[in-house]
């Protein structure tokens, strides 16, 4: 009787900078976690349109909430991303430079064969199109020009084809591939530096967060509506911290604006009427979201505004 293999999905890495963001520079990562409900916020330029912010690419960077809840369920690792870079060594450079300028090089040598064919298949069709006209003629004011010119010798014709080329190498400029993965550099090693759990990542000091009582405040109830089915993601633009999706963003504007508050605050009677109209003016509900540390769950409450 065969035994089943079952397909163990190994933890997505999550790059970890200097400032304690978190990035993903893989495109398939990111589409996985999406279908986990994490979301985070693309934050880099399209390389054909770099002059616009309304489309934007890799690398993906996630809120600590996003990260902090990840690594608590083993479904990704943090790599320090400016200890895994080492310094490259004399040879370690020169072997770049070298793979460089050979990747240059055949490039030139694809540009020039491809001008070189598309020049001789434009030849080629203009000698099909003078065959079907009075060759005679054509002939006349072709040895017309010829005797005025004087270049139509062999000699004459290397020489052009030599400028020509010469001055394609000149104009030529080479695409400069710019690497988004660190993996393929020799120098780069994130072995000794890759943490799978929050302890040893905060005992490293590469992730601490929640640290205070008021991140773990907000973690919590994160957490809470993560569980509960919702996408989030950062509610800055809308003056709360989160906005909840009943959906994936790309197909389902947001439900609500969730502000978190704290369960002992007194909030004034103009309070209220702010967060209603505020949620109101943008079609949303704005929740009040506090943690009950008695009972240890989060409390709710939808503030709708309504006129007459």
């Amino acid at each position: 009787m065969e035994s089943s293999k079952t397909n163990v999905q190994q933890p997505f890495k999550v790059n970890i900078s200097k400032n304690n963001k978190a990035f993903i520079w893989d495109a398939e990562t990111v589409n996985k976690l999406r279908k986990d409900r994490i979301i985070g916020s693309l934050i880099g330029s399209l390389p054909r349109y770099p002059l616009q912010n309304q489309l934007l690419g890799l690398p993906l960077s996630l809120m600590p909430e996003e990260v902090t809840l990840l690594l608590s369920k083993g479904i990704i690792v943090l790599i320090d991303d400016e200890k895994s870079h080492l310094l490259p060594t004399k040879s370690q450079i020169e072997e770049f430079e070298k793979n460089k300028t050979e990747n240059e090089e055949q490039q030139l040598q694809d540009y020039l064969r491809f001008i070189k064919e598309k020049r001789s298949k434009f030849q080629s069709l203009k000698k099909n199109k003078l065959k079907k006209n009075d060759v005679k003629e054509i002939e006349n004011i072709t040895n017309n020009d010829n005797d005025h010119n004087e270049i139509d010798d062999s000699c004459s014709q290397q020489l052009r084809i030599t400028e020509h080329e010469s001055s394609l190498i000149k104009a030529f400029a080479p695409t400069i591939t710019i690497k988004t993965s660190s993996n393929s550099f020799e120098w780069y090693n994130d072995k000794n530096y890759c943490f799978d759990s929050l302890e040893v990542a905060r005992l490293a000091g590469l992730w601490t967060w929640p640290s205070t009582p008021k991140e773990k405040y907000k973690f919590n109830i994160y957490c809470d509506l993560w569980n509960r089915g919702y996408f989030i993601t950062n509610g800055i633009k809308f003056g709360g911290d989160y906005l909840l999706y009943p959906g994936d963003p790309l197909r389902y504007h947001s439900h609500f604006i969730a502000t978190i508050i704290d369960m002992n605050k007194e909030l004034s009677p103009m309070d209220i009427i702010t967060f209603g109209r505020m949620g109101t003016a943008v079609k949303k509900s704005y929740m009040l979201c506090s943690w009950d540390t008695n009972e240890d769950k989060a409390v709710y409450v939808c503030i709708e505004w309504a006129g007459y």
